[in-house]
């Protein structure tokens, strides 16, 4: 018998001592693919070959995706405001008395601003923490 390990669409010639041990193959692969140690095996015998896909487990990134996917999707408040007063602006319409009466919008753009660089910037450091974690479908 033939054994194959399919990594990221790459094809590695494997030992039978080595393919036949789930533990094994895991141990041997992870010295060149350390983000394989965990990872899910399935196993697909054709003719005299056995392929071996090996897939990583999903690390907690997916759960920070499904939090981003999830999330309200709103054009950002200081960018709604900017626009409107570019619109002021350009319709020659900007004063000081209008200015004023945007003050309320402009100090909750403000806060609303701060809110999101402050979740951004925690999923950004949580993503970055991570684990890499690839997909088992392959990328045409």
């Amino acid at each position: 018998m033939k054994y194959i390990a399919i990594i990221e669409g790459q094809e590695i010639p494997l030992d039978e001592a080595i393919a036949q041990d789930d533990n094994t193959l895991k141990t041997a692969i992870s010295v060149y693919f350390p983000e394989y140690a965990n990872a899910e095996i399935e196993r697909q015998t054709t003719d005299d070959t056995v392929s071996i896909r090996l897939v990583k487990k999903a690390g907690t990134k997916g759960s920070q995706f499904r939090e981003l996917k999830n999330s309200s999707e709103e054009i950002n408040p200081a960018l709604k405001l900017g626009w409107q007063i570019k619109l002021l602006e350009i319709k020659n319409q900007i004063s000081l008395e209008n200015l004023i009466t945007l003050q309320p919008e402009i100090e909750k753009a403000i806060k609303l601003g701060q809110n999101w660089e402050t979740y951004i910037e925690k999923v950004t450091r949580n993503l970055k923490h991570q684990p890499a974690a690839t997909s088992k479908y392959p990328v045409l």
